[in-house]
This record gives C-alpha cells, structure tokens and sequence, in this order.
C-alpha cells in the first residue's frame, strides 16, 4: 500500500465515524440507528482495533526508517548525531522520540519482538517496556551472564508484554533481575543505591514551595509507609466522603509528619539549638497598626516574606519559637546569664542583625560564630560581645553584635574598632583613629544626616 492508497483508507474510516455521516445515513453512523445494534457494535469496535493496529505498524515503519537513516548516514549529512536526532525534528513527544530510537536500535536481535510490533499486535510502549527490562536484567547479571540468558529472558518478558501493562513487565525484569544477578560479587540495583537520591525544595513565583524527589527503594518504602495512615480519607461530622483529593490528602500527611517532628525534642540541633521556624515579625503587623515598608512585613528563615494572617496565626497558636521585633525592626530583649549566645538569644540577634554587621560585610549568620575557642564555637553559634563577657559584659543584645570571623579577630579585635548600641538598638562602628561612628551594615545609608549613635 502506497502513500496515496493509505491516505485514502485512512480517511473512508475517518468518514464513516464522522457525525455528518449519521445524518446522511450512511456509513457506521448510520447502522449505529439502525435496528442491528449488536452487528452496529461490532462493526464500530472493529474500526477502533484497526486503528490501534495501524498505529502499532505505524510506530514499527517509524522505527525502521530510523534504524535505515542511521545506516545510510544522513543525520550526519544533515549535521546530527543519530537517528534519535532525526527524530527530534519531527512533531513527536520526548517519551515517544525515546522509545521510537530504542526500538529501532534492537530490529535485529529481537526478531520475535519486532515482529509482532510489524504485524500490529504490540504498542511500542509493550515493546519499550521489554527492551528497557532486558537492559536492566543485564546491569545486573553483567555483559557474560546475561548473554547465557538473554533469548530466553526476552521470550518471558514478551509473554508479559502481550498480556500485561508495560509497568508490569516492567516489575517482572526488575524480579528477574533479583532472581538472576550474581551473589558474588553482588549486584546492587539502582532502586537500592541511596547514593543516587536527589530531592530539591524550590519556592514558585507565587511564594509556594514545591518538592522534587528522587530516592531509593527503602526509602521510598518509608515515605509510603509513614503517609499511607495519614493519608487514608477522613470521613465529615455528618458522615459525607473526604472531598479532599489524593494528592491533597497526601501533602496533608507530609505536612503531619514534619509538624510531629518539629515537634520532639529528641532531633539534630544545630550550633545547640533545637531548629524550629523562624519568624521575625514586627509589631504593627500583629496588633494591625502602624508601620511602613519593612515595619509591616512579616517574614520567615528559609522562604521569606508572609501574609499578615499567617503571622498571626504563627504567633498565636503554634508551638514553634518565633522572634518578635519592634517597629524599629529591634528584637525584643532575650537577656542571658550564660557567656554563649545561644537559643533565644542566638535568634534574636539572627533577627535583629541578619549576618556580620561590619560596615560593607554582610555574610550570613552562619558565617558567623563570635569569640571562642575553636571547640567553644564548634559547640555553639555565638554573637560577639562588645563589652567582653570575662569583663562584666552581659549576654544580652543590648551587649552583642554579629561578626563572621575575618571581621571579630581581624577588626575587632586587630585594629581596635569600637562598637556600641544606639539609640536605634542597632550596632554602630566607630574607626581606630576615632571620628564619627558608622552604620551597622544593615543599617548603612548613603546619607550623613543624623548619623551619630547616642
């Protein structure tokens, strides 16, 4: 059958099914009124297999020509690479594209495979399934092994293909492929390698936070053991279903998970400090008043600014610590009697001055231990005091300052710079050789106007 003669098939049964053939009365839509309604079916049904097998020969001419192009070389003579090449220019899907290029790769060493793709009797997405099974029963068992075995292999996984979905021929390689790798040395599957897990947490244009991940089978078993429970629908006080979807009902559950763990006390700490959200919110924004720009915005450590409601709600009802500031944008004291800035205070001093505040620094609080030995700052992430603590300095905020380490001992302490709180409640820096004092970095302004800190 040439172009014109497939043209032409193609579109007498695309007429038959068209509606203006039911109102003309003629072709399937008309027998669909008539009183021969299970001949009707049938007839109907027989147009929909053909079509199927059509895309399935479809799909095999698709594959054969790729292989042919390749062999004759013209993705070179038009400056590609292979065959999967040549197939990217036309209008395919990505996932079509591959599975096109892998068959056409495998038309001689799966000759019972292609065959029924040839005659229609498979998707390529079965005959996908089954090279992508073969390839890996073969990472497994190694090049040697699997070639004692691999006709067979293929045969068993072609009588899935014929029956089965491709995910489940797919489940059957990956137990073939536990029953059939070596013992010694062991074969380890890519679903058990941890090493190639990946996850990403990004935050969207809208200020939503979305979660990719990659992990390995256990930890995927976890996951779906710890969210199953919480994830099952919950019927309404008046008996109605969950209308919560699946995927609603599932990031709910994760939600629960990471509540109840934020919750214990028994976790990692970091620099001594139990993490929990942090939220530096202002004043006006709780009580609904006052403030402009900054002094209105509520925002939290990792994804930044919030709505006003949710701060409140933070502020009211939630066990996390948070940390209050006035409208100056100056924390509320969290005085200490211990020599190391840490909890409250640590984060207070976070909120207050948000990395090293030497004029023109800037790096963040992490960068940031303070005075110490090294094993006292390996045990806690300390602030600076401006009036040393073996001096009588307190540890309060209205005594310590944030400096990552260049700026504390290179300085500070070096060259003999003086720190103070102004009357703002922020540091202020005045030079060795004296003169007037200088804006905190956070603080800084191109202006000289009422600069002097009281």
């Amino acid at each position: 059958m040439n172009h014109d003669e497939l043209a032409a098939f193609v579109t007498e049964l695309a007429d038959d099914l068209a509606p203006t053939a039911v109102e003309s009365g003629t072709g399937v839509g008309a027998l669909m009124a008539s009183a021969e309604a299970i001949a009707d079916d049938k007839a109907l049904l027989g147009v929909m297999v053909t079509a199927v097998r059509m895309g399935n020969i479809a799909s095999y001419l698709l594959a054969a020509a790729t292989a042919r192009a390749e062999a004759v070389g013209i993705p070179v003579r038009h400056r590609l690479k292979n065959g999967r090449d040549l197939l990217r220019e036309l209008p395919l899907a990505p996932a079509t594209v591959n599975r096109v290029a892998r068959l056409a790769q495998h038309l001689d060493d799966l000759p019972n495979l292609v065959r029924e793709v040839r005659d229609g009797d498979l998707t390529v997405d079965h005959a996908d399934a089954v090279i992508r099974g073969l390839d890996h029963i073969a990472t497994r068992m190694g090049a040697d092994g699997f070639t004692e075995v691999r006709d067979k292999t293929a045969s068993t996984l072609l009588a899935h293909a014929r029956i089965d979905q491709p995910a489940q021929v797919m489940e059957m390689a990956r137990e073939l492929g536990h029953e059939l790798a070596p013992l010694d040395p062991p074969s380890t599957p890519p679903a058990d390698n941890p090493s190639l897990n990946q996850a990403s947490i990004t935050r969207t244009d809208e200020g939503r936070v979305t979660l990719e991940a990659d992990l390995d089978q256990l930890s995927g078993e976890k996951l779906h053991t710890a969210l199953d429970a919480l994830a099952k629908p919950i019927p309404a006080p008046d008996g109605s279903p969950d209308p919560r979807p699946r995927a609603q009902r599932t990031a709910d559950a994760l939600v629960s998970v990471i509540t109840a763990y934020l919750a214990s006390r028994n976790r990692p700490t970091v620099g001594g400090v139990v993490p929990h959200i942090t939220m530096t919110v202002p004043l006006p924004v709780l009580v609904g008043s006052g403030g402009e720009g900054d002094s209105r915005v509520a925002r939290l450590g990792f994804t930044g600014s919030v709505s006003a409601e949710t701060a409140r709600e933070i502020a009211c009802g939630s066990t996390e610590v948070t940390a209050l500031i006035t409208a100056d944008s100056v924390p509320l004291d969290a005085k200490r009697t211990q020599r190391f800035v840490t909890g409250t205070l640590r984060k207070a001093l976070e909120a207050r001055d948000g990395g090293c505040q030497f004029p023109g620094c800037g790096r963040p609080p992490a960068w940031c231990p303070g005075a110490g030995s090294a094993s006292e700052r390996a045990q806690s992430k300390q602030g600076h005091h401006i009036q040393h603590w073996a001096d009588g300095g307190e540890t309060n905020l209205k005594n310590t300052v944030l400096l990552c380490s260049m700026h504390h001992h290179t300085y500070v302490h070096g060259k003999g710079w003086n720190i103070q709180i102004g009357i703002d409640g922020h540091p202020w820096f005045q030079p060795p050789e004296g003169g007037e004092p200088i804006r905190c970095h956070n603080r800084r302004t191109l202006t000289l106007a009422n600069h002097a800190a009281a």
